[in-house]
């Protein structure tokens, strides 16, 4: 009897040393946590997805304050040009009209500006109470896309927004300038390939009737060497329609056919070369069609 009692004594020792020890398992708060239920493994994703989407939304709020400041910039920039176009001489009425028109555009901005930033606050206080959201409950793969879609649109509409008033405020100082000054400088920039700076300066030309026949043909060579050929053509029509017997005329027709070309309209393209062999014999580019 003494013998039995030994032997399952020893058989319950032996079966309590080969079980292996449990502690700490299905512990979340554990830095590598195991022996979890797919619910508990589902709860430590979310987690770290909370800790990530945390970290966005502390990356998001410095950005805001950097547009911010941004921001109040461009406003002292504006009333800056505000003062200094209220000390203009009242007398002088075509400049007054621009500038009353200056006013209420900047005014507009100034307007907008601060509805965006209404807006801003408005975007991230629906963050801050979505972060709160998930802290508590479970959150779905459906709700945490959406929370990253409005992230990237709100990205957006700042940065467009920025955009928009950062051409108010070059606008702004190309008014100020006459238009001999201003094609003096689109000129320049032309020359050094600092298209887009010439382009601007050739439109506002363009808008206050400066030379709008040179301003036009311009803006077509623009549009030529960035290979916008649907533009340049709509360009030089513009430009012999104000004026057909420019310095630049042969250059003019030989590019407006190049550019038809380059689109597919040959029959149209031959005209304007039949026609700058015709008008221009002796140009250099009439010679560059007989080669």
């Amino acid at each position: 009897m003494s013998r039995v009692l030994i032997f399952f004594t020893l058989l319950q020792i032996g079966i309590f040393a080969a079980e292996p020890s449990v502690y700490g398992a299905g512990n979340l708060n554990s830095a590598n946590p195991y022996g979890l239920s797919p619910s508990e493994k589902k709860i430590v994703q979310n987690s770290k997805d909370i800790k990530s989407l945390q970290k966005k939304i502390r990356f998001l709020t410095l950005q805001y304050s950097s547009i911010q400041e941004k921001f109040d910039g461009l406003r002292s920039i504006a009333e800056s040009i505000n003062n200094k176009i209220g000390k203009i001489d009242k007398n002088r009425f075509s400049q007054k009209e621009e500038i009353l028109a200056l006013k209420k555009s900047l005014s507009d901005n100034l307007d907008l500006q601060n509805t965006n930033q209404e807006k801003v606050k408005s975007v991230l206080s629906e963050l801050s109470s979505l972060i709160d959201s998930i802290n508590t409950n479970y959150i779905s793969k459906q709700q945490f896309d959406e929370l990253t879609q409005k992230q990237q649109d709100f990205q957006n509409k700042i940065e467009k927004r920025f955009t928009k008033l950062e051409s108010a405020r070059k606008e702004s100082i190309l008014s100020s300038k006459s238009g001999s000054q201003l094609l003096k400088e689109a000129n320049k920039y032309f020359k050094k390939r600092s298209y887009e700076n010439a382009k601007i300066r050739f439109q506002r030309l363009v808008k206050i009737n400066y030379k709008p026949a040179t301003s036009n043909y311009m803006l077509g060579e623009i549009a030529y060497r960035l290979k916008l050929y649907k533009n340049a053509i709509q360009y030089y029509k513009k430009s012999i329609s104000l004026y057909d017997k420019a310095s630049f005329t042969p250059i003019l027709l030989y590019h407006t056919g190049i550019s038809l070309s380059k689109l597919n309209k040959n029959s149209e393209a031959r005209n304007f070369f039949t026609a700058l062999k015709t008008n221009y014999p002796n140009s250099k580019e009439a010679k560059a069609l007989k080669k």
